[in-house]
């Protein structure tokens, strides 16, 4: 119960800190200077070296802990073997289906967002459960994607994994206005049959209907980079690695320290970070950069897909032991 405590205490001031801070830059944007576009990406390239790679790279550390809480014998090598052959086969069916492999790195984040962010206990996890996380996350993207749909279709024509015909459809004039109106019915739908079954549950989600209406007007008012950035960088990234935080220290008489949290990550975004720079540079991706983001979106599909286990295993312990 303190842990939960805690966890809402944590959520509601890092949710206060992103709304001043969505206040001030939106200010300096609109009002003082425009923030030019290569400062964004540098912000963005930046918040993902802070947080977005670190809270991945604990997962062979949240795998171990996980393994020992359900009193399991945890072997790291049988853990990277798996999840570097769960990334070759999706790699592989990347290239070979790069159209559906898009739509279910795009299902898979929307779970994953909505596994983070909705606390649905475990033994209430049920399929409508998963639909609610599922719907969840896609109205968050949607919201983002789709409110900046000038700016994200360039990249996904780079990336050539739609149909001519597709990218026209999303190029028409009222296509925001659609997909965000029918993700927020599915949404809504789903979250009234959860209703009809466990009426707890709505109180717990009333929060988040806050942040919806938060990445909504971020959204509206920022550019691609900086909202999406602002949800998936100082929100998602720093609740899962509270989340972890919590996970780890869950039999020690204290809290693991941020500082000792961050430094755990250290090695493995540092590997990561090594191995990014020499693709790119091994290939001459530098001199061209949409092979460069092509190469950026299919690494980061390709790594959520064990990540999302990972985190998958350790809600539902952790969810399962608050409702003991």
């Amino acid at each position: 119960m303190a842990n939960n405590i805690q966890q809402i205490q944590f959520n509601r001031s890092l949710f206060i800190i992103l709304v001043c801070l969505t206040g001030i830059i939106s200010i300096l944007h609109h009002f003082l200077f425009t923030i030019p576009e290569n400062i964004q990406w540098i912000f963005f390239s930046i918040i993902i070296i802070i947080t977005g790679i670190p809270h991945g790279a604990l997962d062979h550390e949240v795998a171990k802990q996980t393994s020992n809480l359900n009193n399991q014998v945890f072997s790291a090598k049988k853990f990277h073997v798996k999840y570097l052959s769960s990334m070759l086969v999706y790699g592989v069916v990347w290239f070979v289906f790069p159209t559906l492999s898009f739509y279910l790195f795009l299902l898979i984040s929307a779970f994953h967002f909505g596994e983070t962010d909705l606390p649905i206990d475990s033994p209430k996890a049920s399929f409508m459960g998963v639909l609610l996380q599922v719907s969840y996350g896609l109205l968050i993207l949607f919201i983002i994607l789709f409110l900046h749909i000038d700016t994200v279709l360039p990249i996904i024509q780079k990336i050539n994994v739609l149909s001519p015909s597709l990218i026209s459809y999303l190029s028409s004039e009222h296509i925001a206005v659609l997909a965000i109106s029918g993700t927020f019915l599915f949404f809504l739908a789903t979250l009234m049959l959860i209703f009809s079954i466990d009426k707890q549950l709505i109180d717990k989600i009333k929060s988040k209907l806050l942040l919806i209406i938060f990445v909504f007007i971020s959204a509206l008012i920022l550019p691609l980079p900086l909202c999406f950035i602002i949800y998936f960088g100082l929100w998602h990234s720093i609740t899962s690695l509270e989340n972890i935080r919590q996970h780890l220290s869950y039999t020690k008489t204290e809290l693991i320290s941020w500082k000792s949290l961050m430094i755990k990550c250290i090695p493995l975004t540092a590997i990561s970070l090594v191995g990014l720079f020499s693709l790119i540079l091994f290939l001459d991706l530098d001199k061209n950069i949409n092979l460069v983001i092509m190469g950026l979106f299919i690494g980061i599909s390709i790594l959520t897909l064990p990540h999302q286990e990972v985190m998958s295993k350790m809600y539902f312990l952790v969810r399962r032991k608050s409702s003991n």
